[in-house]
């Protein structure tokens, strides 16, 4: 059963969007909030060659480096939220 995302919740989540974190030790930004997704997308900040990824253009060949991104979802297997992004919005508030 997938819990639904409620207006308040969006709401604090896209008001994360821009924000720094730490995900995995690595420096993230916060790019953007997948509704239909549940999920949240992390930009990695520092590109190194063990973190950069191959982007392709869109005939598929190989293109440039560029920073990794990580999709995260906004729910465990127990719909309960998950507990990086509850950190991260319990940082956030005031």
């Amino acid at each position: 059963m997938q819990v639904m995302i409620d207006d308040a919740l969006k709401r604090q989540l896209r008001a994360l969007v821009g924000c720094r974190v730490e995900y995995h030790g690595q420096p993230c930004q916060i790019i953007e909030v997948l509704d239909s997704e549940r999920a949240l997308v992390l930009q990695c900040l520092l590109a190194t060659d063990s973190t950069a990824t191959i982007q392709g253009n869109q005939f598929g060949e190989a293109n440039r480096r560029v920073q990794a991104c990580h999709t995260i979802p906004l729910f465990d297997d127990a719909n309960d939220l998950n507990v990086d992004i509850l950190s991260w919005l319990n940082q956030a508030s005031p």
